[in-house]
Parts: C-alpha cells; sequence; structure tokens
C-alpha cells in the first residue's frame, strides 16, 4: 500500500497494513426508541439539561440504524478493509442482563453481512460507554462486580451470536477516558464526581476484571472453533519531557504510567504500575493471584488510540493542584507542545508524538500480535460542505502522523492490521470457574455494600439500593453556556465514522462539534 506523503515524497506500507475506520454505536445509529432497544446511561446523561451543549442528544444521530446499507456502500467507495463498530449492550440486552433482544441481534447480524457482501471485515467493540441504564441504577455501575459478570455474560452471547462471522474484537473502548470523565470529572456519562479520588481507580479496576474474564471465555469457548481474535483499545496521548533534567523526564514517564500503563500494565504484566501503587496506596485496589494470571497476556494485538501530544514538567510543591483532585496523584504540569498547533479543541498536533508512542510500547510491552492503531484523526470545524469535501487539513494530519508511523516501523515496531489467526492462548490463562467476586478490600466509600458479593432480590434490598445509588451521583448542575473543559487523552462522546456523516440531526458531524474542551491544571 502507497501514500503520498508530499508532492515529492511516497510512503510504501507493507501487505499487512490496512485501511478502516471506527465508530460507536450511541454516536452513529439513532433508533433510540425503536427494536426493543433499552436506555442506557449516555441516554439518560445526553437528556438531563445541562449537560451537554445546546442539548445534543444521539436519538437520531447520524441514523445508522436505518441507514447502514448506504453507510456500508460508501465505506467500499473508499476502499475500507476494515470497520469498527461498537455494539449497543442495551439493543442486545435491555435491561443489562437477562432475556436477549432478538431485534437487537438481528439488527447487528444484518450489518455485519452486509459489510462481509462489501468485502469489509467487521471489528466489533462489545463496550464503547454505554452502559444499560438499570445496571448503574440498581448496582452502581462499574463500581460493582455485578456489572462486570453482566459484562462477561453479554460477551458471551455476542460471541455466539455474531462470531461465525466476527473474527476481530474489542471488549472495552478506552477504559481511561470512560472513567476519569465519567467518574471524576463528570462531564461524561454517569456524570459522578463525588468521589474523584476513588472512584476512577474501583471503575478501572471492575472494567479491567471484566476484560480479562471475557477473553478467558473466549479464549476457551469459542476462539477454538470461532478462530477470532481479541483486545481492549487504550488511548493514550504522548508525554515529552519538558526539558532534559532528570525530574522532567521521571514525570513524563510517571505520566505516561498514570494514562496508558494504568490499564495497559495489568493486561501484559498482571499488576498496575509500581508508580501508581505507591502514590494512590489503598485507594489503588489490588488483584488476587487468580485475577493476575487471567490478566496477563489477555489480549491477541496492542488496539492503540493516539490523537495528540504534550509537554510534561515536575509540578513544583508550591504549585501542587488541591486535595480531592483527580489529577494531582500524577503530580506533573502539562505545557504546550514546542512548536505545534492547534486543533480546535485545543490540542497540540504533533504527529513525532504517534512515533515515540509506538516506540514506547514496543519497548515495554513488545505485544505478540503487534500494534492496531484503531484510532487517529482530527476535529475541525468545518461549516461549509465545500471545506469539508476539500478536507485539506485532515488530509495534512493524516499524512504527518502516517510518516512518523513508518518511521517508527522502520525501526522495528510491528504495526499492522489485526492479525488474521488467534496465537495459542497463554499457558497461564486459568479456567473461568465461577462469576467475579471482590476477592480482596476496596477503598471505602458510601457505597461499600456494593462490594460485598450479595444482592439482594427483595423489596427493601431494591429500596436500599436505590438509596445508595442516589447518594453517590452527584447531582451538581452545569450551566451550557458554561461547559467543562476536558483534560488529556480524553474525547467527548463516542465518536463517529466521516462515511456516516450526515446533516440529519443536531448531532455533532464529527468530532469537531463536540460539546467539551478538556482541560489542563495551571
Amino acid at each position: 500500500m502507497t501514500t503520498s506523503a508530499a508532492d515529492s515524497e511516497t510512503i510504501s506500507f507493507p501487505p499487512s497494513f490496512a485501511w478502516g475506520t471506527s465508530t460507536s454505536a450511541y454516536q452513529v445509529e439513532g433508533g433510540w426508541m425503536e427494536g426493543r432497544r433499552g436506555l442506557s446511561i449516555w441516554d439518560s446523561f445526553a437528556h438531563t439539561p445541562g449537560k451537554i451543549k445546546t442539548g445534543q442528544t444521539g436519538d437520531v444521530a447520524a441514523d445508522h440504524f436505518h441507514r447502514f446499507r448506504a453507510d456500508v456502500k460508501l465505506m467500499a467507495q473508499m476502499s475500507l478493509k476494515y470497520y469498527r463498530f461498537s455494539i449497543a449492550w442495551a439493543r442486545i440486552m435491555p435491561g443489562g442482563t437477562g432475556a436477549v433482544n432478538d431485534e437487537g441481534v438481528a439488527f447487528y447480524s444484518a450489518l455485519i453481512d452486509e459489510l462481509l457482501k462489501n468485502g469489509i471485515h467487521p471489528v466489533a467493540t462489545l463496550y464503547h460507554w454505554d452502559l444499560p441504564l438499570p445496571l448503574q441504577l440498581e448496582h452502581d455501575g462499574w463500581l460493582s462486580h455485578h456489572t462486570a459478570n453482566a459484562f462477561v455474560a453479554y460477551a458471551r452471547v455476542c460471541f455466539e451470536r455474531f462470531g461465525d462471522r466476527v473474527k476481530h474484537w474489542i471488549t472495552i473502548n478506552e477504559p481511561y477516558t470512560h472513567v476519569v470523565h465519567g467518574f471524576a470529572l463528570g462531564d461524561h456519562a454517569p456524570g459522578r464526581m463525588m468521589r474523584p479520588t476513588t472512584e476512577p481507580y474501583i471503575a478501572g479496576h471492575y472494567l479491567l476484571l471484566a476484560h480479562a474474564h471475557a477473553v478467558a471465555v473466549y479464549r476457551q469457548q469459542y476462539a477454538p472453533t470461532q478462530k477470532g481474535i481479541v483486545s481492549i483499545a487504550l488511548n493514550s496521548d504522548w508525554r515529552e519531557p519538558l526539558t532534559a533534567s532528570a525530574a522532567d523526564v521521571a514525570a513524563a514517564q510517571r505520566s505516561m504510567e498514570f494514562n496508558l500503563g494504568w490499564f495497559a500494565d495489568p493486561i501484559y504484566f498482571g499488576d498496575y504500575p509500581p508508580a501508581m501503587r505507591a502514590q494512590l496506596g489503598a485507594r489503588l485496589p489490588t488483584f488476587s493471584a487468580e485475577q493476575r494470571a487471567m490478566l496477563t497476556n489477555s489480549s491477541d494485538f496492542f488496539a492503540l488510540q493516539h490523537y495528540a501530544s504534550m509537554m510534561i514538567s515536575s509540578r513544583p510543591e508550591n504549585e501542587a493542584l488541591a486535595d480531592g483532585t483527580f489529577h494531582k496523584d500524577e503530580n506533573v504540569k502539562w505545557h504546550n507542545t514546542a512548536g505545534a498547533r492547534k486543533n480546535m479543541l485545543g490540542w497540540d498536533i504533533a504527529p513525532f508524538g504517534l512515533y515515540k508512542l509506538a516506540k514506547w510500547v514496543h519497548r515495554r510491552y513488545s505485544p505478540a500480535g503487534g500494534i492496531v492503531v484503531t484510532e487517529n484523526g482530527i476535529p475541525l470545524d468545518e461549516e461549509a460542505s465545500e471545506v469539508a469535501r476539500r478536507d485539506n487539513h485532515r488530509v495534512c494530519y493524516v499524512k504527518r502522523y502516517l510518516q512518523q508511523l513508518k518511521r517508527a516501523m522502520d525501526e522495528g515496531v510491528a504495526v499492522r492490521r489485526p492479525p488474521p489467526r488467534p496465537p495459542a492462548a497463554p499457558p497461564n490463562t486459568p479456567r473461568l470457574s465461577h462469576p467475579l467476586r471482590s476477592h480482596t478490600p476496596l477503598p471505602s466509600s458510601r457505597c461499600a455494600a456494593t462490594f460485598t458479593g450479595r444482592s439482594s432480590t427483595t423489596s427493601s434490598g431494591r429500596r436500599a439500593r436505590a438509596r445508595a445509588s442516589a447518594s453517590c451521583t452527584s447531582t451538581t448542575p452545569r450551566s451550557a453556556a458554561s461547559p467543562r473543559r476536558r483534560p488529556p487523552s480524553s474525547r467527548a462522546s463516542p465518536r463517529r465514522t466521516r462515511s456516516a456523516s450526515r446533516r440529519r440531526s443536531a448531532t455533532p458531524r464529527r468530532r469537531s462539534r463536540r460539546a467539551f474542551r478538556r482541560r489542563r491544571p495551571s
């Protein structure tokens, strides 16, 4: 494969490199009350006044639910070979658990068949932040092992119904973004801000365990016959030391570990980065020996997502962030990247960051299935259709980032399409013998009852869970005129493909119209 990188340069990629596009269910499907689909936490969040600037929702979005055949035709015209979409959990299991919705299964089955008919490989993401609302209301969502167990049951349904045709799976999209913005900053669903220095780590812990258990189920029960592979999509900005001083170099490394390492280290090494353990102490949950074994090597390839870079320095003691601030634990100071232009969200356009990030992942993890870049791109404000059609800024962005990606590949970094066949299951993958439980003490919380491993089916038990949920949910309103700004390594609501863009609703056409902007500590 070749692509023109500049007027006088052509980049050649090996046959193992392929083009694709990514979407998420909430941002493209629409049809939110059709096909017996249940409600998700994003439905609730987006319909809450003041949570989304100008009140936009995903009720209609790109209307992919009704127009998926036309969307697939556009992808085929673009010569795309891979389409990564997410399955709406609430469309498959409206209550989060229990009965399977055959209408939802039929929709995704038809989409998969249409992709294959057009020579496009389906890549299915099981969870892109749209948790079925009943799981949030009844079990505090990802703060409980009940939700992790429910995810494994939902994943099993998807493997059974679609695994004969889907050979590439992503369990969870960007757990970092989900837990930081959903459980610390409160500008993503479920909008929690009450305990920003504990809840993100608990939610992240259960997301990791849900991933590991789902992978174990797939490898043991489905991969031998379906011949598919599975990963988890992890995002990170590149963090470049501001200076060559030992303090800044250490700060940049610590920042990488608190972001990408938070989820990648458990998946490849079985535990959180030492820097996080040292800083967070008892606030960071622990894994049992069985859980560590199940987590280690629970990914068949490294699904990497990258958009921007930043400069990092050590934070002086007299500039420490306030207690109770999520980013205080990282203890670094963020700076603009020298010489970098900004995109419309204020992110630094620094192509060298993709090169350095790919090298960092290669050195630290040496992923057996190589690196697959599952997301990269630029948000632009394109109000006029002619500007959108010409797309010069995005073309330039993609060229520069491809140059740097090829540079990493030339230096030995394995960047490729998803491997065509599953590797042998690691010998330390244990048998999944029982549902996930809270094996070790978790940080104290007013929601501590959700970690006991017991579930009440009585009406009083349901009322107690409802009271606990209400007590742990932030009710602080946010003015639509003054939206919260968002920190690094983050995105607004689940992203959508360019090929599905239509001016059919008030939903953002692309990432360029998202409501929130990230913020950096001063």
